[in-house]
Parts: C-alpha cells; sequence; structure tokens
C-alpha cells in the first residue's frame, strides 16, 4: 500500500497543506517521500498526524484521544488518499485507490472509509505479503536487560506505531534465533551490510543470552551493545524488516539521519527494508538536499 494524496487541516504542529505525490505511468505513487524543514516545522508531526489517522480507520493498539491533535477550535482533519497494488485490492474487493477521512475531536476520533480499506490497514502478519504499516521514532534504542519483548504477531503488532522506549527489546532475542533460521539470517545480514559500511553479522556458536554476534570496523566479536549509535540504528532497521517481514508496505521513518555517520548514504539505503515499501522519511534540511530519487516535501516554520 502506498499513499498518494495527504490533506492537513488544522492539525496542531502542522501546517495546513496538501500533498500529491507524483506517480508512475501505470499509476503508482512515489515510493519514497522526505518531509524537511527547519527545526519546529512539524516534521515529526506530520508523520504521526498521518499515523494516528490510520490507527483511527482501523488500529493495530490503542486509540489517542483526538485532542491532542486540534489547532484550535473543535475539530482537525486528515484526508488520505491509499493506493493499492493488485494483491490488496483482491483482498479489500475494491478500486485501486481509495480515500479515507479522518476528524479529530476533543474527546473522540471519527473515522469514514471503505470497509475494504479498513481491512487492509487491519490486518497483520508476519509475512513478506502481507503489508504493513510501521514507524521508527526518533528515539531508538536497543535495551540489554530484561524484560524482553516476545516475537509473536500478536505482541509486535502492538508495538508496531509507538514511541515506547522498550520497543526494540525483541532484538536480543531475535538475534538468539539466527542460528536456527537461515532465511531470517540470510535476509538480516544483507539488509545490514546496506545499511551499514562498518558493521557485519557474525554467526555466534556460545549461545550466550546476550551473543557476541557483531563485527564493527572488521574487529574482534562484540555485543550489540557495544556498537555505535550509528551502527545500532542499522541493526533495528534490519532486524524488524528481517522480523516482521517489512514488503509492501507502508513505513514512517523519523530522522533516519539521527545518528549516521553518513546520513545521505544511509537514505539513499533504505530501500532495503523491503520490496514495494513507500517511505516517509522527516530528516535535515542537509539530509534531504543530498538524497536521491525522492520526492521533497518542505515544511516552513
Amino acid at each position: 500500500m502506498k499513499i498518494q494524496r495527504a490533506e492537513f487541516i488544522g492539525i496542531a504542529g502542522v501546517p495546513d497543506l496538501t500533498i500529491e505525490l507524483p506517480t508512475s505511468g501505470a499509476g503508482e505513487p512515489h515510493d519514497r517521500v522526505v518531509v524537511t524543514g527547519p527545526s519546529g516545522s512539524g516534521k515529526t508531526r506530520l508523520l504521526e498526524a498521518m499515523i494516528a489517522a490510520k490507527e483511527a480507520i482501523r488500529p493495530y493498539g490503542p486509540l489517542t484521544p483526538g485532542a491532542p491533535w486540534i489547532r484550535s477550535g473543535q475539530a482537525a482533519k486528515v484526508r488520505l488518499s491509499f493506493w493499492l497494488d493488485e494483491a490488496e485490492q483482491e483482498f479489500a474487493a475494491a478500486a485501486q485507490v481509495l480515500q479515507a477521512e479522518v476528524i479529530f475531536q476533543p474527546m473522540r476520533i471519527e473515522a469514514e472509509a471503505d470497509d475494504g480499506l479498513r481491512a487492509v490497514l487491519g490486518r497483520y502478519a508476519h509475512s513478506a505479503a502481507n503489508g504493513k504499516v510501521d514507524y521508527f521514532p526518533a528515539e531508538r534504542r536497543i535495551p540489554t536487560f530484561p524484560p524482553f519483548a516476545g516475537l509473536g504477531a500478536g505482541e509486535q503488532r502492538l508495538a508496531r506505531l509507538t514511541k515506547d522506549a522498550r520497543k526494540y527489546s525483541f532484538v536480543l532475542p531475535f538475534l538468539q534465533t539466527l542460528a536456527h533460521d537461515a532465511p531470517r539470517r540470510q535476509r538480516f545480514e544483507a539488509a545490514l551490510a546496506s545499511l551499514s559500511p562498518s558493521c557485519r553479522y557474525l554467526a555466534d556458536p556460545t549461545n550466550q543470552a546476550i551473543p557476541q554476534c557483531f563485527s564493527s570496523r572488521s574487529g574482534e566479536p562484540t555485543t550489540v551493545g557495544q556498537l555505535s549509535h550509528a551502527e545500532t540504528d542499522a541493526v533495528v532497521f534490519a532486524a524488524t524488516a528481517a522480523l516482521i517481514g517489512l514488503d509492501h508496505s507502508l513505513v514512517f521513518l523519523d530522522r533516519p539521519d539521527l545518528h549516521a555517520d553518513e546520513p545521505e548514504t544511509l537514505l539513499n539505503a533504505l530501500g532495503v527494508l523491503g520490496q514495494g515499501n513507500q517511505l516517509w522519511m522527516a530528516c535535515s534540511p542537509r539530509t534531504a538536499a543530498a538524497a536521491q530519487g525522492v520526492h521533497i516535501v518542505n515544511l516552513k516554520r
């Protein structure tokens, strides 16, 4: 699935605007969108408003009341047009482009959308054939002490669109599975190699609770807790994609350049997360200016 058009009216922290994405000859919307602008211009808020609208249409987890999204008055709106691929159209028994309108009111949220769109946005399974919606918030870290999150679809679904501090506590259990899951390991290894020029995955035969399964800058085996911030980010991105099957999905990333040694290289490499994804990324003007083949949305303060 991809967003073809997004309109924001009265959203707190976001200027009123309409984003029309250019399309290919087949009508498919651009697959990489960079939202940029000075500090305080609403980059993160714009991503999270679309996530809140998706959750209002069909949630993965509990809904947030409407009041935080209202700039002034009694309501705010997000209107979205979704482009569905052929498999999603068949699943939804619906047209290729479906519209939805979400109205945020002080004590409630109302959503008007086609039932087929609700079905597509609500389904969740750890399969590359099943498109999902995912959010990488700016605060990303890998906890190395329990409790750890489970790897099952039921638990992961609830975490996907949150900013919970322990969102990526699943990474250590995930790493422990790689020795026994060759397809998952291959996908993780390939994504990590593309996302980080300095970090490589190594098989750890010791079965330790915190495996020494990485090499940083061709050094000795080390744990994830000893990696640089940039390398940790790459592990988070690669592990998420390999665990949940991040293909044909709508992916939001806040400040993918936050810890990157070479932010432009990382931004251009994020396509390795999966096939058929649409990436919405909020990043600095400097990184946006160097990004290649992306659609730029430039916000003003």
